[in-house]
């Protein structure tokens, strides 16, 4: 639907316009925010693993997630987390980027352990 380009409808587009960069500037500040609460955090996440180090299954997302959440109280949606390596299946250290603004990115290291 088409709008005539009255002065009226200008200055609706022009606020309209002024409060959407209003929200992503908020949003964009609170991603940083949370970024600093996220600043080289190390984690150690628990695996079932054999007596060569291999784990029985994999770590992924959800359980990376889980465990920010466990360190920090903050919730993540895991489709943020992007590991370094496709699949974790081994004993080690490994480094993971959260993406929680398209400007924002805090990397952070876990550590996956036999339990």
């Amino acid at each position: 639907m088409a709008i005539l380009a009255t002065e009226s409808a200008r200055k609706v587009l022009a606020e309209n316009m002024r409060q959407q960069a209003y929200k992503q500037e908020k949003i964009k500040k609170e991603a940083e925010e949370l970024a600093k609460v996220l600043e080289g955090l190390s984690l150690r996440i628990p695996a079932k693993a054999a007596s060569t180090g291999k784990i029985y299954g994999s770590v992924n997302n959800v359980q990376i997630a889980n465990a920010i959440k466990e360190a920090k109280g903050v919730e993540i949606d895991r489709k943020h987390i992007l590991v370094d390596d496709d699949t974790i299946k081994e004993v080690g250290n490994y480094n993971a980027k959260v993406r929680l603004h398209k400007d924002v990115t805090v990397e952070i290291s876990f550590e996956v352990f036999a339990e």
